[in-house]
């Protein structure tokens, strides 16, 4: 009886000191929500807002353009029609383009943010690991399930903040 109390309470210890410390991490999200992040975006953020003014106006002008065709359709020769339709598909065509390149050009301005935010970011999360002795990190987004106590986000972020 002694003997299996004795393996049972070596299993427990041994099952103790194989536990691993997980913590959960969204690291995108705390870069770019950290004071640095916030106004490292500031210039980015500016460019879109810029970009976005320019493509409301074009799509006004393409607006404009459809609503007098619609207006002088019924006027204009077949030849004049054909024009302005093909006007209008050219506008709409390129419409599509400013769109795309807008979108790329914000996806690698924030691209070149969070590279530049990462080597700051890796030294703060790797105190947090140290300090709580921690075994793995997984992205949140990885993750099916954690438990909030287990996300170091906030953490992370408050970190940042703090190295000014």
């Amino acid at each position: 009886m002694k003997r299996l109390l004795g393996i049972a309470l070596l299993t427990l210890l041994s099952a103790q000191t194989m536990a691993s410390e997980v913590a959960v991490l969204d690291f995108r999200a705390a870069l770019l929500q950290s004071d640095a992040g916030q106004q490292a975006a500031q210039a980015p953020r500016q460019q879109v807002d810029q970009m976005k003014a320019r493509l409301e106006q074009e799509n006004r002008t393409l607006k404009d353009m459809v609503e007098s065709l619609k207006r002088d359709e019924l006027t204009l020769s077949s030849e004049e029609v054909a024009k302005r339709r093909s006007e209008v598909n050219q506008k709409q065509a390129q419409l599509r383009q400013m769109v795309s390149a807008m979108q790329q050009q914000a996806q690698q301005m924030e691209q070149r943010l969070i590279q530049d935010l990462t080597p700051r970011g890796e030294a703060a999360l790797k105190e947090i690991i140290e300090e709580r002795n921690i075994d793995a990190v997984i992205s949140r987004q990885a993750a099916i399930y954690t438990n909030e106590s287990v996300d170091i986000t906030a953490e992370l972020i408050d970190k940042l903040n703090k190295e000014k």
